[in-house]
C-alpha cells in the first residue's frame, strides 16, 4: 500500500507542476504558496501524513472588496490565515521555526478561497495535490513590518458572513504555530526536489478558522487581532 500511495503522488506532483506551467504560459506569474491539511482531522479524511501545499499566482489575487465569481459547478469555501511574507530564502533541510521568523520580512491577514468540486466527496491527498490543494483565489491585508511585538499564536481571527460572526480560531489552530507549517514546507521541499521557498514569496499558512461554504450574494469579512480587517464580495 505505501508503495502504491507514494506512486500516486509522485503522478499527482507531476501533474500539479504541468498545471502550473500551463498557467505561465498564459502569462501567469507565481508568487507563492498555500499550505492546505494543517488539522490532524483533515489529515486523517484523505489519508495524508501531514500538510500539503498548492502554488499561488498573481492572478488568484482578489484586491479588497472586489468580487468573487465562484466557477460554475464548483464549491468554493473561505478561511481566515496568516500570511508571511519571506525576506530571505529557506533553504532546507534543517529549517526550524526559529529559522522562519528570522526570514520573514512581514505577516498580514488572509482570506483564502480553496475551490473544488461541488459534490463534496470525499477526496485523496493525491488528487488534492494533482489539484493543487484547490487554490482558487485569495485576499490579503496590508503587510505589518513589526510583527515581531506580537504572539502570533495567541492572534485571534474572526471570520464574518453578511455581519455575522460564524466561526473564530487563533494562530495555533496551525500546527501550534504556523512558523512550524512554514519550516516543514520548506524540509518538505528540500527532500522531495530539492527546491526551495525564495525571499518576496507570500505563504499562506492554514486555517486559524473552520471554513465556510459560500454561495452567491454573500459578504465575506476577516479580521486578525492587530493586522486588520479585509473583505470581498461573492457573485
Amino acid at each position: 500500500m505505501v508503495g502504491l500511495i507514494d506512486t500516486s503522488l509522485r503522478v499527482a506532483k507531476a501533474e500539479r507542476q504541468a498545471a502550473l506551467e500551463q498557467r505561465l504560459r498564459v502569462g501567469e506569474r507565481p508568487i507563492g504558496r498555500k499550505i492546505a491539511l494543517t488539522a490532524r482531522a483533515a489529515q486523517n479524511r484523505v489519508g495524508a501524513s501531514g500538510p500539503i501545499w498548492g502554488w499561488l499566482t498573481d492572478a488568484m489575487e482578489i484586491p479588497g472588496g472586489e468580487a468573487f465569481t465562484i466557477p460554475p459547478y464548483l464549491r468554493t469555501r473561505a478561511e481566515v490565515e496568516l500570511v508571511f511574507v519571506l525576506g530571505q530564502d529557506l533553504v532546507g533541510p534543517g529549517v526550524t521555526s526559529r529559522d522562519v521568523m528570522a526570514a520573514t520580512a512581514a505577516v498580514c491577514i488572509g482570506i483564502e478561497l480553496p475551490t473544488g468540486p461541488a459534490s463534496g466527496s470525499p477526496t485523496t491527498v493525491a488528487e488534492l495535490v494533482a489539484n493543487n490543494a484547490w487554490a482558487g483565489g485569495f485576499v490579503i491585508g496590508r503587510p505589518r513590518t513589526d510583527w515581531a511585538v506580537l504572539d502570533i499564536a495567541l492572534l485571534g481571527a474572526l471570520l464574518e458572513i453578511d455581519g455575522q460572526v460564524v466561526t473564530s480560531g487563533a494562530g495555533a489552530a496551525v500546527l501550534g504555530h504556523p512558523a512550524r507549517a512554514i519550516a516543514r514546507l520548506a524540509n518538505d521541499l528540500a527532500e522531495d526536489d530539492g527546491s526551495e521557498l525564495r525571499a518576496g514569496e507570500l505563504i499562506f499558512t492554514g486555517g486559524l478558522t473552520e471554513p465556510v461554504t459560500l454561495t452567491p450574494g454573500m459578504t465575506v469579512e476577516a479580521s486578525i487581532a492587530h493586522l486588520g480587517h479585509i473583505g470581498l464580495r461573492v457573485r
